[in-house]
């Protein structure tokens, strides 16, 4: 066996500790998300609360962001295909998008704009911080 084959061996699976340990602990967060919110009967998302944990884990230094990396760029790469039952359910009602289209509008517009707004004001005083 030549040495370039050993070399890449190690390679392949240095990374997939890696991508495996990160996925665990991203798996980790949500499981304990929804423990939690099955424990305490809260009607809050599970996975959104997972997410905001992560976050305050990322910013106080309890997890770092290059133990994550190797599990999330792969799932960023494939997000868009989360949103192909959305719109396959889209094409599927037309009849309610129709009737109630300003609504969904007003809500498909406004509700991220705040979201961005906040998350911007957030990151500005944080970035301040620093």
């Amino acid at each position: 066996m030549s040495t370039n084959r050993v070399g890449a061996g190690k390679k392949i699976i240095k990374h997939s500790a890696r991508f495996m340990l990160s996925a665990a602990i991203i798996s980790a967060f949500l499981f304990s998300a929804h423990a939690l919110s099955d424990y305490f009967s809260v009607s809050f998302p599970a996975p959104l609360s997972a997410m905001l944990a992560l976050f305050l884990a990322l910013q106080l230094g309890i997890v770092k962001l290059h133990w994550l990396t190797s599990s999330a760029h792969p799932l960023l790469n494939y997000m868009p295909l989360f949103f192909v039952p959305a719109a396959a359910a889209i094409i599927e009602h037309v009849e309610l998008v129709a009737r109630y289209w300003l609504p969904l509008l007003l809500c498909l517009v406004i509700v991220p704009l705040i979201g961005l707004f906040i998350i911007g004001t957030i990151m500005q005083r944080l970035g301040k911080e620093q």
